[in-house]
């Protein structure tokens, strides 16, 4: 059957994509360094971010459509069927490209969701982290989809996290050592409990705009404290 495009017409498209791909990969590194100012830092990484997440898709569709005119019979029933069988993953990817593009939604970003409700941590493609107050939760796009999301009033400039401390024989107060790390957030009160029926405590700090959950657990480390994002058995 004669074709719109051949093979290597058909590669050479998926090579510029890729270029194009990495080079936004390196635009998304290397810009946002460029601002000394935090705020316009942030701003640049939301924009390459969320252009990233349009892309990605966009040259998925692209790659599709001109492997489908290398042979539109063959291709076009094979892509049919493949659609067919993945439709489900296929919306709940598609829904999380609208949800990551939200321009209400980034990491930090505290969301009610069904019957959950925590600041985003990590966006996957599937799913989102968030941290609840009894630690970390896996929500699927499907679960958002299907009851709807609010963002919730919250200092975008910190992200609350949550450590797990083991029982301690160090006389120091943990909240106040944390006094003296620059990596956290006081305009966010920091909430040490003790866990029921367990000797280990649980701490929920914010952490300021940049700054890593790791160097906290050092930091601790530093005066003996043994702390840990999961339980500690």
């Amino acid at each position: 059957m004669e074709t719109s495009i051949s093979w290597v017409y058909f590669f050479k498209i998926v090579g510029i994509l890729f270029v194009l791909y990495v080079v936004l990969r390196l635009l998304q590194r290397t810009v946002p360094n460029i601002f000394k100012r935090p705020s316009n830092k942030k701003k640049t990484t939301l924009l390459l971010n969320k252009g990233l997440e349009v892309y990605i898709p966009l040259a998925i569709v692209i790659i599709l459509l001109s492997f489908v005119a290398v042979n539109f019979i063959a291709h076009g029933i094979l892509l049919l069927l493949v659609v067919g069988i993945t439709f489900t993953h296929i919306k709940r990817y598609l829904f999380g490209i609208l949800f990551r593009i939200n321009p209400l939604i980034n990491i930090g970003s505290n969301i009610t969701t069904g019957d959950y409700k925590g600041d985003i941590i990590k966006f996957l493609l599937f799913g989102v982290i968030i941290n609840e107050d009894n630690g970390n939760r896996f929500v699927s796009y499907s679960y958002i989809d299907a009851n709807g999301f609010s963002v919730n009033q919250n200092d975008v400039s910190s992200v609350r996290r949550t450590l797990y401390i083991a029982k301690q024989e160090t006389s120091q107060p943990i909240l106040d050592l944390l006094f003296e790390n620059p990596n956290v957030d006081f305009s966010n009160k920091p909430i040490l409990k003790q866990l029921p029926n367990e000797e280990g405590m649980q701490l929920q700090i914010a952490l300021l705009d940049g700054a890593k959950i790791d160097s906290v657990i050092d930091y601790l480390k530093q005066y003996n404290i043994t702390s840990s994002t999961s339980k500690i058995s």
